[in-house]
């Protein structure tokens, strides 16, 4: 498919959006710890697996366009000109 493909951008996405959910985590942690209030109750190992399957089908939405970039360096062409306005 065109606009759909697994490579390096899926699998770095799959591990970054559990990273970014678990550092939000930390922080509403923090936040809840400076209040004296109740710390954040959620499912971790669920919004893991979740953010990971979700970072991992942006990923593959975004493997295309990081193709075309690395082909338009690849050729010594402005890479926004020649992924938004193709000749």
């Amino acid at each position: 498919m065109e606009h759909f493909a697994v490579g390096t951008v899926s699998f770095a996405f799959a591990v970054l959006f559990p990273v970014l959910y678990f550092v939000g985590l930390q922080v509403r942690r923090l936040g809840a710890w400076s209040k004296r209030a109740e710390s954040p109750k959620d499912r971790v190992g669920f919004f893991l697996l979740v953010a990971a399957i979700f970072g991992f089908a942006v990923g593959c939405f975004a493997q295309p366009q990081w193709d075309k970039a690395n082909e338009c360096k690849a050729q010594g062409q402005p890479v926004i000109s020649c992924m938004f306005f193709p000749k």
